[in-house]
């Protein structure tokens, strides 16, 4: 019964609201069966990007991964589709291994006329036959036709009485604009486009589709390993040729996902395709209608080596990627991700680690942290609660507070109790939430109670460049290691000594391009100042910068990062102070050997991706994983610390004794027998090479250093999302 009152309701609501519009759509569903029984086609160059992108902190987005082909393409209404690869590159930048990495996306749709869309859903070049495609994995999804025969079983329609303008492919343009918006109640799944239809007023001939394709209705899919998304973002535009056929002119498909756990990070597949040198095909003069689900198609692939030798490239990697952002599609997205609605609890916390961590100090810590998105009830506003308990050390920690966003302005406030790292000189995205899984867990901790308010203002729209002022009533107090051997089962170091005290501190910070890092694959300059100050049982004034220096020097990849430092106080604080070594910045020494109040750090790295392995690795009909891009890359290092009065000399000894990281023995003095301190002043410049090979573009990679001084042994360096 519930099926036949939807089915009437179906069919007493009409397809459009008034006469005028309806006369435009029948006119463009005339146009659409034209174009569709049209003998002849197209054949064009077509170049795609394929970009993996990431998403940090809400603010700071980049591709992590970009790939590129060349084909030629060749299309007719009597022959199908034929697509033949000729050209290849991959440029990753970091492990992009994440959900979207199995996820089928759009590569191609041939034509936007007929009863049904065909999107053929690839990635990646490889070889494709005919009876392969009709059916399984490499069948074309199909998506009902906003202007097929049957749509008002599917659609309804708003708008489309008036030409409007906008901005396309080509520049300004005047086009009739249609919402399409699918029907409820749907008895069976189908794969419906929702969004905007631009009809060109002469001719009312299809010429875009900005929107989604959506799954409705009862899936018919499913199961554990059901990667299939659930809507796919486009923006398909159509080009004129001179004959007066419609044919593809750039086509962009994204799925964007949002972390489910850390609010501000999530990923993005985005593929582009541009249609160029497009021409006719001469016509046979016989009417073949396109079918509406069976028209197979054939792609095939020149040798790996002509793929990788591949030069006639139109638009320089990253060119399609840079033009366009996630931004564009903010209409579309899921609700939960939209700043408006009723307000919800969302299952999600600010940070990493916030949910689960491992480290020397804590053992295992599991939390749960819930988002208020007050949206409607109070616009911008969320109020965010983080709690949890550490298993090995027994203690609790949490936090709690308020954060309300408008435009280009943040305001937060909050209080909590939280395990914050010492180390200074740090790379933009690393994060301690693991460092005891692998490894002997590179981070010193302190116990911090904070209560304060902060406020936030963005410098550029859509983008990570922040200034931030903070003031806040701080705690500190020492902790010590709890876990002895990490998962690894590698020994886990004793924490270093802080001073601890009761405090106010205020903080300003000036973040500038911190998408330019070794995470993403963007060129150019960045720059993070940072002034600190502290009144109390602690007194002390910090300041830190840091420039970041990325270019891509076909096919040398170049990035470089200066770090300096430097804290004023009488008795400066041990937590504050700079500290040198293996894993903090100088790999050809002991771990932190070098500390001071004064200090600065250079590196530099080279990497020269490998010509083998560099295509994608396909996985049978629907799965394709970025390539393992092999590498060789080649670090330098170069720092030094120092302190000159009694307070920062007695700050260096107060991080405790000296201990062997493999034994754990207290180091003595031969001499003397008294314990060596855990670090000291450089007294010089401190200079150490690495080489490394490494995968997914050097973003897991093993290699050796060796500090460029006598008597020092050579290090074996395991780094992760190019650390240097």
């Amino acid at each position: 019964m519930l099926g036949v009152l939807l089915a009437l309701q179906t069919a007493a609501t009409p397809p459009c609201a008034a006469p005028a519009p309806c006369r435009v759509l029948e006119a463009a569903v005339a146009a659409n069966q034209a174009a569709m029984f049209a003998p002849g086609g197209y054949r064009a160059v077509v170049e795609t990007e394929t970009s993996t992108l990431g998403r940090r902190e809400g603010r700071i987005s980049g591709a992590t991964l970009i790939e590129q082909t060349s084909s030629r393409a060749r299309w007719s209404s009597d022959g199908g589709f034929e697509q033949h690869v000729v050209g290849s590159r991959s440029f990753p930048n970091a492990i992009p291994l994440s959900r979207l990495a199995f996820l089928r996306i759009g590569w191609i749709m041939p034509t936007m006329a007929g009863e049904r869309l065909q999107l053929i859903a690839r990635s990646g070049p490889g070889q494709t036959d005919f009876a392969a495609s009709l059916r399984g994995g490499f069948a074309p999804e199909i998506i009902v036709h906003p202007l097929a025969s049957d749509r008002e079983k599917y659609y309804r329609f708003e708008g489309g009485s008036e030409p409007v303008a906008r901005i396309g492919a080509v520049g300004n343009l005047l086009v009739i604009a249609v919402t399409v918006i699918p029907r409820p109640g749907l008895t069976e799944e189908q794969t419906l486009f929702e969004g905007e239809m631009d009809l060109d007023p002469s001719t009312h001939a299809l010429g875009r589709l900005f929107g989604r394709f959506k799954v409705v209705g009862p899936a018919r899919r499913g199961g554990f390993f059901n990667f299939e998304p659930s809507a796919t973002l486009v923006d398909l535009e159509n080009q004129r040729l001179p004959n007066g056929a419609w044919v593809p002119l750039v086509q962009r498909f994204e799925i964007q996902t949002a972390s489910s756990r850390a609010s501000g990070y999530g990923a993005a597949r985005r593929v582009i395709s541009r249609f160029h040198d497009a021409e006719p095909l001469p016509s046979t003069g016989v009417p073949v209608a396109i079918a509406a689900s069976t028209s197979g198609y054939v792609v095939t692939s020149a040798p790996t080596d002509s793929l990788r030798g591949f030069r006639a490239w139109h638009a320089r990697a990253g060119a399609a990627t840079a033009a366009v952002s996630e931004s564009d599609f903010s209409r579309w997205r899921p609700d939960r991700l939209q700043p408006t609605g009723r307000p919800f609890v969302a299952v999600q916390g600010y940070q990493q680690g916030e949910f689960l961590r491992f480290n020397r100090v804590e053992g295992v810590y599991t939390g749960l942290s819930l988002m208020l998105r007050l949206r409607d009830a109070a616009p911008g506003l969320t109020l965010p609660v983080t709690g949890g308990y550490a298993w090995s050390e027994h203690r609790a920690r949490g936090a709690g507070g308020a954060v309300w966003e408008r435009n280009a302005w943040r305001l937060e406030a909050g209080a909590g109790r939280l395990l914050e790292v010492t180390n200074k000189f740090r790379n933009q995205f690393d994060h301690p939430a693991f460092g005891a899984v692998v490894g002997r867990d590179p981070w010193d901790y302190v116990e911090r109670e904070l209560a304060g308010a902060a406020v936030v203002r963005s410098l550029e729209a859509g983008g990570g460049s922040i200034v931030r002022l903070e003031v806040a009533r701080v705690s500190d107090d020492s902790v010590e290691r709890h876990m002895a051997h990490g998962l690894s089962g590698a020994l886990l170091r004793i924490n270093r000594g802080i001073t601890p005290g009761t405090y106010w501190r205020a903080k300003g910070l000036l973040d500038w391009h911190p998408d330019v890092s070794p995470l993403f694959a963007h060129d150019g300059v960045g720059f993070r100042g940072e002034i600190e100050t502290a009144s109390g049982d602690l007194d002390y004034t910090r300041v830190e910068g840091r420039v970041v220096l990325r270019k891509s020097l076909a096919p040398v990849f170049f990035i470089a990062r200066l770090h300096a430092g430097a804290v004023f106080a009488t008795d400066p604080p041990p937590q504050q102070l700079f500290e040198l070594g293996g894993p903090a910045g100088l790999p050809g020494y002991d771990y932190k050997e070098f500390a001071g109040d004064r200090a600065a750090l250079f590196r530099v790295r080279m990497t020269y991706p490998l010509p083998l392995l560099s295509l994608p690795i396909r996985i049978g009909s629907g799965v394709t994983l970025p390539s393992l891009a092999p590498a060789i890359s080649v670090g330098f290092q170069g720092g030094f610390t120092d302190a000159n009065t009694a307070g920062g000399l007695a700050a260096i000894r107060a991080l405790g004794d000296k201990y062997d990281d493999k034994t754990g023995e207290l180091v003595t003095d031969p001499v003397t027998g008294a314990p060596l301190p855990a670090a000291v002043a450089t007294d010089r410049i401190r200079s150490s090479v690495d080489i490394r090979i490494g995968i997914f573009g050097d973003a897991l990679a093993v290699g050796l250093a060796r500090a460029l001084e006598s008597g020092r042994k050579t290090r074996f360096v395991l780094a992760f999302g190019r650390q240097f």
